[in-house]
């Protein structure tokens, strides 16, 4: 008798499973875009705002917190097509100061996506290259997956990375917003 009540359950379980299944539309989004990090002088994109007592906060010091409104673009050169705007909050969190939690937003402000947000969190260091993508609106509403960061070009004031982006996005199908589909 419990063999087979588990047996209906495991059934009537399968059936709501691929319902639901089939009731969204699956869609992925590969993009990459350039990230282009000023922190300091002329154009200074990344600003330390907080850190420990008594020592010197630098983007690399255990407990120093930034945040940073940095420039998108569509290669690694500056004067490339503006795609968007990378702003969030950066905080040292390893103790050999190698590693930075990142919350941040990838907002998109021409093309395609104009008007359309992708949400980061993660950690990121020398040996994690990959962020969460944990939401988005939009262009990117239910938008979950990962991105890739990958250095081109690192000095003491500037730092240019490569972001790819890999976006997967399950809408239900009664979902009213058109910006989305």
């Amino acid at each position: 008798m419990a063999k087979s009540l588990a047996i209906a359950s495991l059934q009537i379980l399968s059936v709501l499973l691929l319902a639901s299944l089939a009731q969204s539309r699956t869609s992925v989004t590969h993009l990459t875009v350039y990230e282009h990090e000023v922190r300091s002088g002329a154009g200074q994109s990344a600003f330390l705002v907080a850190g420990l007592r008594n020592v010197t906060w630098s983007f690399s010091q255990f407990g120093s917190v930034y945040v940073a409104d940095n420039i998108l673009t569509q290669s690694a050169s500056i004067k490339s097509q503006l795609v968007g705007r990378l702003q969030g909050i950066g905080a040292v969190v390893s103790l050999d100061g190698t590693t930075i939690q990142v919350l941040a937003s990838i907002h998109f402000t021409t093309g395609e996506y104009s008007g359309s947000t992708v949400e980061l969190k993660g950690i990121s260091s020398a040996d994690v290259n990959q962020t969460a993508i944990v939401g988005g609106t939009n262009r990117f509403v239910y938008a979950t997956g990962y991105t890739t960061v990958q250095p081109v070009t690192v000095a003491p004031d500037l730092v240019v990375a490569r972001w790819d982006l890999y976006i997967r996005q399950d809408i239900p199908e009664d979902f009213a917003d058109t910006a989305a589909r």
